[in-house]
């Protein structure tokens, strides 16, 4: 059990960087035509030793390469990406139905989260239709779900009535835990491991104008994650709910310290490397993870995959 654990949080990882990515590529406010989801097929992987499902919005899949293939976990990435560009502030949401009608007008946006798990269970009842029982469960045991939903649901909201937003922001959650639902239910399971990422603080991205919105727009942030962590310890299943906002916060002050000159007891103002290598696996084999006994590296903890 332990094994599984370890495997889940290292895993988690991946859900880190897309989010950090995610927060820092935001430079502005304006944001161009989101590009829809691409209309072919999306394709499930038929074998695979681990598997990342990720739901959520992504800036940091650029298409150029394909997965390394020495990598134990598979990742099928459903999230979306958005071109910055002028007058633009649009990406993917939980729900397309909570933004403004006028908001929305001449404008494409991304797969919200229905979308985005409706496309994914197409694909997948079409990969296992001539499969056992058995060979599914095994599937559902060696997948992991990450739903990383937020930045853009906040974004949304800032300069927006603060009952108002405080409602849509509970509606949200509650629909980003029903498409979780409607997850278990197709799969026939109450057992997913999923991976929620809280959002981080909006008022510290570049393209944040305060304008006396702050107060409001952190209150929403606390809302916002903390609702997400009453119903996610409300679960059945594993879930494993990841601070970002802790985290990319401990990152600002570990450089804050840093160029004042100070370091903390507890390491803080070293300004370390957070991964010792991000690109080659700690465990080649098709048949180990990163986090089994047979490690090959020296460092497991300093390794991505």
């Amino acid at each position: 059990m332990t094994r599984i654990l370890n495997r889940f949080y290292a895993l988690s990882a991946v859900a880190v960087c897309m989010i950090l990515t995610t927060a820092w590529f935001l430079t502005s406010r304006s944001f161009s035509d989101i590009d829809p989801l691409a209309s072919d097929t999306f394709q499930i992987a038929n074998m695979f030793d681990q598997r990342l499902v990720v739901f959520g919005d992504s800036w940091s899949d650029n298409k150029s390469n394909s997965p390394q293939g020495k990598l134990s976990c598979h990742q099928e990435n459903l999230a979306q990406t958005a071109n910055p560009q002028k007058d633009k502030t649009i990406g993917a949401v939980v729900d397309n139905k909570e933004l403004n009608l006028l908001d929305r007008l001449s404008q494409t946006h991304p797969a919200d989260f229905k979308s985005q798990l409706q496309q994914w269970l197409d694909a997948e009842t079409a990969a296992t239709k001539d499969l056992s029982a058995e060979a599914i469960r095994s599937r559902q045991d060696r997948t992991i779900f990450v739903v990383s939903f937020g930045v853009w649901d906040l974004w949304s909201l800032v300069a927006k009535d603060y009952d108002a937003a405080s409602k849509s922001v509970e509606r949200r959650i509650a629909t980003l835990m029903g498409q979780l639902d409607t997850l278990s239910e197709r799969l026939g399971t109450t057992g997913l491991r999923v991976i929620l990422t809280q959002t981080v603080d909006v008022t510290f991205l570049p393209g944040f104008k305060a304008g006396g919105l702050d107060k409001d727009t952190v209150r929403i942030l606390e809302e916002w994650n903390g609702k997400l962590g009453e119903v996610a310890r409300e679960r059945s299943g594993t879930v494993y709910l990841f601070d970002t906002n802790a985290f990319m916060m401990d990152r600002i002050r570990d450089w804050q310290l840093y160029a004042a000159g100070i370091e903390e007891e507890n390491g803080s103002g070293r300004n370390l490397d957070g991964w010792e290598n991000v690109v080659e696996p700690c465990v080649e084999s098709g048949f180990q993870v990163m986090m089994s006994k047979k490690e090959q590296c020296e460092h497991p903890d300093k390794y991505l995959f």
